[in-house]
């Protein structure tokens, strides 16, 4: 599955699961990002530097992964994605590797209906760098 096809599935997945209440789908890496999906009152709201500065974030708490591991997966298991809750929005930063990622961000207002949701997402993650594992080994 290439990006562009993983994409398409993740906000499928999404918007089959949240409707309006999905913001954006960024799949990001070290040097780039796509934007898979995004909201045109987000868009309004982000400006380029806003955004740079956004995935300069989201590349950082990547490299968390490894040491989050160290310290709890003994008692907790494996490190799978970080949850920030804002006032406004649920963003999701599902790791991937180092500066690589996915971020799903929706609307915390769904959150009061729904619990699933992390979990769908993470199945298709899991699967996407399973394929990728796969085909570059």
């Amino acid at each position: 599955m290439d990006t562009t096809e993983f994409g398409e599935q993740i906000v499928a997945l999404l918007q089959d699961e949240v409707g309006d209440h999905l913001r954006s789908v960024i799949g990001y890496t070290s040097e780039t990002y796509t934007i898979h999906y995004i909201r045109k009152d987000v868009e309004d709201a982000y400006s380029e530097e806003n955004l740079d500065q956004v995935l300069e974030e989201l590349r950082l708490e990547t490299l968390e992964k490894e040491y989050l591991n160290t310290i709890f997966q003994e008692m907790h298991g494996d490190f799978e994605y970080r949850l920030d809750m804002f006032g406004d929005a649920v963003e999701m930063n599902f790791v991937v590797a180092d500066g690589e990622g996915l971020e799903v961000a929706i609307d915390r207002a769904y959150f009061a209906q729904e619990d699933r949701l992390a979990n769908s997402v993470l199945e298709l993650v899991e699967r996407y760098q399973g394929e990728e594992s796969s085909s570059s080994g």
